[in-house]
């Protein structure tokens, strides 16, 4: 069922009526609709709307031929609105007492007017997506829907059991990749794809157990897709699913958000995207954000992967990573890194690190869902980047390798450094044996040292804003460049998974400006501080926000100049459009997976045995059927909570509003 809007006004972008872009393929859905005769009692109907709308008026008043208290012999003399009521596929008259209908019909469109979205957001990740509106000639009514690119995934002859992308689990130790052909359509020529070998697997941890699925692509050559990053070529690309999102917005809210926050000569590298409609042998799969994977490579995670060029027998170049530790080192803070080592060789390298008793439940406020119900502060780690030299045939991690065990050694001493400066005020410094040494360094002097504090400060400010459940438990990423040239700093890196925030889960900063309180389950019956990141189970995030110096000099900089090239009121134009043009495609989507499979909001155990969660959401995303409740709240939320740092951080700008 189509839902359209009668209007639709920008208070923070322009709409530009022109069609821009590849000229994409128009389907049956988008027909025309059978033209009628709306008005019997006009002879002509060749006006506009509102001349339409005018004469009717006339007519009316003359077919009015007194109330019900003149009428003699009783019967009721009706008396007509003078403009049109419509819904989707009619317009009318109604009668001011009775409700009744005169002269419905058929609306009577003009043509599409086709609009290029990445113009219309001034965002070129967007090039790819347009949409589009028709007006009725006779009420005014408009329609307006979007045109996605569409990525068709068809299986080899051999492969044609949907399986692998329905019953994968979080829990799977492996999961069976599909070969087949990658087409991209419903595009221009210069972005469509034809037959392109691949694969393709699910993707995710706890995602992985719900009924729609991420999925990764892997094609047996690089290649660029749809425009995103650039145009640069990969062999991976993830598709995510927004599976727990009822709005399936918060993925580009975030990468929106994390493009105006993160500086252009940052190292921070954070995923372009773009949205699709994904189809399997065929079948509509579900409305997706095709992005970047989350890899160290040439135009992704920044990391200098150094080799050693030498010659084979016949003089041709042979290249071999070096397995000392003068390497780049990408990793993620990642409560399943338990459940690597269970994966053999195919499992990734990991590590943990010892807290001791600088960050503990008992000495720190922490507020988090997770950390509450039990899962704790979590000290595990994942690594993302390549490991050269463990073994080949068993897992990785600090007792096999020599580089996993350098940055294990590293980092710990890391955050020891934080800690005292943080808690204790006093200046510790690092040796070349990772060793945590007396410095004569002042405490700001050291940790400028030792962190890469322009890189924290961007992702300081995405956390505060979007305010990540899981921030402390996991898809919290970050390097350390240990080449000959690198600048031995840790820094924040590749923002990642933003299905659960800006105010989506059920018993966590449920109000974004002020204290909320949780009614139990994960939150413990807690009362929750609306600015959070002094009380983050994230060691990393609260350490450096209890620093002056970081939050003066860094974080409100940051803030101010996202404030500045307007990121928020970008974001909140987004969502505008979103939730206008995209309603058809929400539709196919959620008739295809009609629940989040996170919505039945029993207070419980965070997993039922399958990793899907139970009673996640917050009420107002709970019913995929209720989806203008879920937008309008997310909008809300969004817009309390910029202008509720803005009073902590800002220059006095005026506020972000929600309005259109």
């Amino acid at each position: 069922m189509k839902r359209v809007f009668k209007k639709l006004i920008f208070a923070t972008i322009p709409f530009l009526l022109v069609g821009c872009g590849p000229t994409p393929t128009v389907t049956s859905d988008d027909k025309k609709a059978e033209q009628v005769d709306t008005n019997p009692d006009n002879n002509n109907n060749n006006g506009s709307a509102e001349e339409n709308n005018n004469n009717n008026e006339n007519n009316n008043n003359n077919n009015n031929n007194g109330s019900d208290e003149e009428n003699n012999n009783g019967a009721h003399n009706h008396e007509w609105n003078n403009t049109y009521e419509s819904d989707e596929n009619n317009h009318w008259f109604k009668c001011k007492t009775c409700n009744e209908k005169k002269d419905e019909a058929a609306h009577d469109f003009n043509e599409w007017e086709v609009t290029n979205l990445g113009t219309l957001l001034n965002d070129s990740r967007y090039n790819v997506n347009n949409i589009k509106k028709r007006k009725c000639k006779v009420c005014g009514y408009e329609e307006k829907a979007s045109i996605l690119p569409e990525i068709r995934f068809t299986f080899d002859k051999n492969d044609t059991n949907k399986d692998f992308a329905t019953k994968a689990r979080s829990t799977d130790k492996t999961r069976p990749s599909v070969s087949g052909k990658i087409s991209v359509t419903n595009v221009g020529e210069d972005m469509a794809i034809t037959d392109a070998v691949a694969t393709m697997k699910v993707r995710g941890n706890q995602t992985a157990g719900f009924d729609k699925k991420g999925l990764q692509i892997k094609f047996d050559k690089k290649q660029s897709m749809l425009g995103v990053n650039g145009g640069k070529k990969f062999k991976k690309w993830v598709l995510l699913a927004d599976a727990k999102d009822t709005t399936i917005s918060r993925t580009a809210l975030g990468l929106t958000m994390a493009k105006g926050v993160i500086a252009e000569n940052s190292k921070v590298f954070s995923c372009d995207y773009t949205p699709v409609s994904v189809y399997l042998n065929d079948e509509y799969w579900g409305m997706y954000m095709l992005a970047d994977a989350k890899e160290v490579k040439e135009g992704r995670i920044k990391l200098d992967e150094p080799i050693i060029e030498t010659k084979d027998e016949n003089g041709k170049k042979v290249e071999t990573p070096v397995t000392t530790t003068d390497i780049g080192y990408c990793f993620e803070m990642d409560y399943y890194a338990k459940n690597e080592p269970d994966k053999g060789a195919d499992g990734d390298p990991t590590f943990s690190i010892d807290y001791g008793s600088y960050f503990n439940k008992n000495s720190f406020n922490i507020e988090s869902c997770l950390a509450n119900s039990g899962l704790g502060v979590v000290n595990t780690y994942t690594m993302n980047s390549d490991i050269n030299d463990g073994p080949s045939n068993a897992h990785i991690d600090d007792k096999n390798s020599n580089q996993v065990k350098f940055i294990k050694n590293r980092l710990q001493a890391l955050f020891t450094v934080l800690a005292e400066a943080s808690k204790n005020n006093v200046a510790k410094d690092i040796n070349d044996n990772n060793e945590v040494v007396s410095t004569t360094l002042s405490v700001k002097q050291t940790i400028e040292k030792n962190f890469d504090l322009n890189t924290w400060a961007e992702g300081f400010v995405i956390n505060a804003v979007c305010l990540p459940p899981d921030v402390g438990y996991s898809s919290f990423y970050m390097s350390f460049d240990n080449t000959a040239n690198g600048n031995k700093q840790l820094r924040f890196d590749n923002p990642w998974d933003f299905d659960s925030n800006f105010g989506n889960r059920r018993n966590f900063i449920e109000k974004p400006d002020e204290v909320s309180q949780s009614s139990g389950g994960w939150g413990g019956g807690s009362s929750f501080d609306p600015y959070f990141m002094d009380r983050t189970a994230n060691m990393w995030l609260q350490l450096l926000g209890k620093l002056d110096f970081f939050m003066n000099d860094y974080v409100k900089p940051k803030w101010n100049a996202a404030r500045e090239n307007k990121t928020f009121e970008k974001m909140l134009g987004m969502l505008n459009v979103y939730y206008e043009y995209f309603d058809e495609e929400y539709d196919r989507n959620f008739k295809k997976w009609p629940t989040t499979q996170a919505s039945d909001n029993n207070v419980g155990s965070y997993f039922n045995g399958d990793g899907v969660n139970s009673g996640e959401l917050r009420k107002p995303f709970v019913n995929v059927n209720d989806r203008k409740q879920a937008q309008q709240e997310t909008i809300n939320w969004l817009t309390k909570r910029v202008n509720y740092l803005e009073k902590r951080w800002g220059n006095n700008r005026p506020s972000v509003t929600a309005d259109k």
